[in-house]
């Protein structure tokens, strides 16, 4: 009996119109999706190695010991996914400069075309999460009610058959005919995909695209199950769909975008401007009290101010009180990134009542677009940092031994085209590389455990208490 009630769910959807609909908007989408975010990833990839042979030559022609300071340019390395996942990062690849002391300096999009904002990006995560719940409520919204109004569930009840049976066939075959034209969209998507040469996917990539049609799969279930529980709420099918698309726009729409500014609001954290002034205000602090040290010794000693500078008790001294200031400065840095973490924590919390949420943000965790991805990224350039310092500060060792000759011989600090000649002859071939890999597969399913939990808890949750209403639903 369950055969055939899904069988002819399946084929009643299948005839209607919304059928034709989505099949139609399911593949204009995903396809032109897949060719625009191809054709993207396709000239980020051209302009990635030409930006790394140019910036590679850029480090390899320098020869002056006063380039160590200027730090090297790497590039964020590129990502297959991101020719179906968007990803959280606005470009798919960007030139950062990278200097001593975990100085990163990224871009700024200058050149960005201003009309690019105004639209959203329409790649797998979007169409999923917005296109296809609205098809999905499209779908179930009239699973129960309208059968009722048209006379076809009283029907299928003279028959005694099991009201358990009857909602599971409804659902099976509702939910075939929506995931139908989506599975077969985009198949035909990721055709269009290899037609590009530089879309390579290996093995673990394949696995990737796997698991987020498979999350796909269960958000759809999520949002399906809800379309049944309301359409077994209400006794007419145009009461349904007005209840659902208003909970679609509090749920989908609403709470996530919410969720930040709630959090914002209830924990509070300064901007990064007054971070940075704060802490300007306190190295300028340090420099007055530099220069009244120096006085102040200058006083004492009857020393000039050059002979104090060079004095190594002073340096000493002053060395000391530099490292307690640096300790501060990473004290209102460390605050600011502890604040920063938990006001994420508590959004995400929030957000995740949304299923969109929770679908969007393992998406993105597959694609290793997301916020795990990105902390990663920053921690390897900040590790790169570290490299190219201790590999300056390698090279210029005999400068600064010159140097150090020079303040101990209180030579004049000028110098001859003959001193310069002995330190302008670097070679930089064996300059650390910068490399990085994208999460393993492992890496990004461990990640993404808790929002498919709540995925399966939600469709779980919304299908019981459709179960539940149907029990006592009047199909008089």
């Amino acid at each position: 009996m369950l055969v055939h009630i899904i069988r002819k769910e399946l084929i009643d959807q299948m005839l209607s119109l919304r059928f034709a609909i989505a099949c139609a908007v399911c593949a204009s989408a995903l396809l032109l999706s897949a060719l625009v975010l191809a054709r993207n990833f396709s000239e980020a990839s051209s302009i990635y190695h030409m930006n790394q042979v140019m910036h590679r030559n850029d480090v390899l022609q320098r020869t002056r010991v006063w380039d160590l300071w200027q730090g090297v340019t790497v590039d964020r390395p590129l990502n297959v996914m991101n020719a179906l996942v968007g990803g959280m990062h606005s470009s798919l690849t960007e030139s950062v400069k990278v200097q001593m002391g975990n100085r990163l300096d990224f871009p700024e999009d200058y050149e960005k075309n201003p009309l690019l904002p105004l639209f959203p990006k329409v790649d797998f995560v979007f169409i999923t999460g917005i296109i296809m719940s609205l098809l999905a409520l499209a779908f179930s919204y009239d699973a129960v009610s309208g059968e009722k109004e048209s006379g076809v569930l009283k029907l299928v009840m003279s028959y005694s058959v099991p009201r358990d049976l009857v909602l599971m066939g409804k659902w099976i075959g509702g939910y075939l005919a929506l995931v139908l034209p989506f599975l077969l969209s985009f198949c035909a998507s990721m055709v269009v995909l290899m037609l590009f040469p530089e879309v390579v996917i290996g093995p673990s990539d394949a696995l990737v695209i796997l698991s987020l049609v498979a999350a796909a799969l269960l958000y759809l279930a999520v949002v399906y199950s809800l379309g049944i529980f309301v359409s077994c709420r209400t006794e007419m099918a145009s009461t349904s769909i007005t209840v659902l698309l208003l909970v679609w726009v509090v749920f989908i729409l609403a709470v996530p975008n919410m969720a930040p500014y709630l959090t914002s609001q209830l924990l509070p954290v300064s901007s990064r401007e007054s971070v940075d002034r704060e802490k300007g205000e306190m190295q300028g602090e340090m420099s007055r009290k530099y220069m009244a040290a120096v006085e102040e010794e200058v006083k004492r000693s009857g020393k000039n101010r050059n002979q104090v500078v060079q004095d190594s008790v002073f340096q000493e001294k002053m060395r000391k009180v530099s490292e307690e200031h640096q300790q501060m400065l990473q004290k209102v840095e460390d605050n600011y990134a502890v604040k920063i973490q938990e006001q994420t924590r508590w959004s995400g919390i929030v957000a995740r009542i949304s299923p969109l949420t929770s679908f969007n943000l393992a998406a993105f965790n597959l694609a290793a677009s997301g916020i795990e991805q990105e902390r990663r990224y920053i921690d390897a350039l900040k590790k790169y940092s570290t490299s190219w310092e201790e590999y300056s500060n390698e090279k210029r060792k005999a400068w600064d031994e010159f140097m150090k000759q020079r303040q101990q011989a209180g030579g004049a600090m000028s110098f001859n085209p003959q001193d310069m000649e002995r330190f302008n002859n670097l070679d930089l071939s064996d300059y650390p590389r910068f490399h990085f890999e994208h999460m393993s597969f492992r890496e990004r399913v461990v990640s993404v455990w808790m929002d498919v939990v709540l995925l399966v808890v939600w469709a779980v949750l919304f299908f019981m208490l459709a179960y539940i209403s149907f029990l006592r639903y009047d199909v008089q």
